[in-house]
């Protein structure tokens, strides 16, 4: 299992990027263009590997990206944005791109033949630009499930990236368990997004970095009977509440 460090932990500050623990990955959120030289620079510094979690630099036309929404210029415009981070992404030397599927929070039956035709072949052609992982997102009442997204990595040959945030709002709402959607999906699955939360916490936190639920204690112990896999197991907490933050990093380092 590589480790790694997600620069959520500093919300793409770039003033406060030294602050970042030091690892040999990171991946990189959503820094502006002007601050590129100063990331590459100071990967170049620490010797350090890294991906990029989509869209990076550009943005999305209504902030969030809508992969599956039922406006097709939603959706386009998730593709087209995509498609350029991911080039870019190439171009300064990243291993592979993160991108959210299906659209979190949607209630409307989006699996009409268009859509899931036009999402698929839009996942196929970007992993032929860039390895492309393909991250769970919540709140998704028509995908959700492990088998969705064996399907999804099948489908267009990628692998996941499981946020274990998302995956717990999902379980509690959805009343499914954690631990059988890991061991489910654990053969396609080729990245961890590690921080804590539930309906409640997400709403005052965006990702709080730890919590004391069964689930999430479950979790962290199938982290470490699974650590010799190839999996990339990045901590992706955010500083809106950092209290608690040293016991993610004790169980990350120690892992």
């Amino acid at each position: 299992m590589r480790k790694g460090i997600s620069t959520s932990m500093i919300r793409a500050n770039i003033e406060k990027i030294e602050t970042l623990p030091v690892s040999s990955h990171y991946e990189l959120t959503f820094f502006k263009q002007q601050d590129v030289e100063t990331v590459l620079n100071f990967l170049k510094k620490r010797n350090a590997t890294f991906g990029i979690h989509a869209p990076f630099i550009y943005k999305y036309k209504e902030t969030h990206p809508f992969p599956t929404h039922l406006l097709e210029d939603l959706r386009i415009d998730t593709y087209i944005t995509n498609v350029f981070c991911g080039k870019f992404a190439k171009n300064i030397g990243a291993e592979y791109i993160v991108i959210h599927f299906p659209n979190a929070k949607q209630k409307d039956n989006w699996k009409k033949e268009k859509i899931v035709n036009q999402a698929i072949n839009h996942i196929v052609n970007l992993n032929r630009i860039i390895e492309t992982r393909i991250e769970n997102v919540y709140l998704n009442d028509y995908f959700h499930n492990p088998q969705d997204y064996v399907w999804l990595a099948k489908e267009t040959n990628t692998k996941l990236c499981i946020d274990i945030g998302h995956l717990l709002i999902d379980a509690e709402h959805y009343m499914f368990d954690t631990i059988d959607f890991l061991n489910q999906t654990i053969e396609y699955t080729k990245e961890y997004h590690l921080y804590y939360a539930d309906i409640e916490t997400y709403n005052k936190c965006h990702h709080a970095p730890w919590g004391d639920s069964l689930q999430f204690k479950k979790i962290l112990e199938f982290m470490i009977q699974t650590k010799e896999l190839d999996i990339d197991l990045l901590i992706e907490p955010s500083n809106d509440c950092p209290n608690e933050l040293s016991k993610l990093l004790e169980f990350w380092e120690a892992v």
